[in-house]
């Protein structure tokens, strides 16, 4: 009897922390773990390779005008078809690679007020919301500031660092002509 306990109970935990965990996409999306969060639009629909070209960039950076990708299926939570002219957000992996199960298609390029196409799950109300919101934006300042937090104290470190070489290097110098001195008046004496 005990041991069912046990068992049902590590199961109950074990689920609860893979169903915690499976819905946090749009939170995990601010960590900024990604190379760019975008709005685009499809432009170009080959057989194999879709071209997108990124129209508001909400985290990261996009150099490229234009992005070609895999082809893939659908959006997520729909059934649509990709057609040449749709509007989408997606993630940007990595050059040339979105993540193609977590494309959505979008009623408009404006992040204020474009809805996702899609079942309107709660992590799917939640993005929504987010990108709605600006929140991507801020997550990237956050992003910024702390890199340039750290930036700078790299800088207070290399700056502190050559303090202190130009200050031994000048107690070097005093050193060695204190000793250069010394050995002349020894010598002196000595004659």
């Amino acid at each position: 009897m005990l041991k069912k306990f046990i068992i049902i109970f590590l199961m109950c935990v074990t689920l609860t922390y893979i169903i915690a965990f499976a819905g946090d996409i749009p939170e995990s999306l601010m960590l900024g773990n990604q190379q760019a969060l975008f709005i685009g639009k499809l432009t170009d629909k080959n057989s194999e390779i879709y071209t997108i070209t990124p129209l508001t960039v909400m985290m990261g950076s996009i150099e490229q005008k234009e992005i070609k990708v895999n082809k893939f299926e659908k959006y997520y939570g729909t059934n649509d078809i990709p057609e040449n002219g749709d509007i989408l957000v997606a993630v940007l992996l990595e050059e040339g690679k979105i993540d193609d199960l977590w494309v959505f298609k979008a009623t408009s390029d404006d992040y204020k007020t474009l809805n996702l196409k899609s079942e309107k799950h709660n992590m799917v109300k939640r993005y929504e919301k987010y990108i709605n919101e600006g929140k991507y934006f801020e997550a990237q300042e956050k992003i910024n500031e702390k890199a340039n937090s750290v930036q700078d104290s790299k800088t207070q470190i290399i700056d502190s660092t050559q303090k202190k070489i130009l200050s031994l290097s000048t107690a070097l110098i005093v050193i060695g002509l204190a000793v250069s001195v010394s050995y002349k008046l020894v010598l002196r004496k000595e004659k």
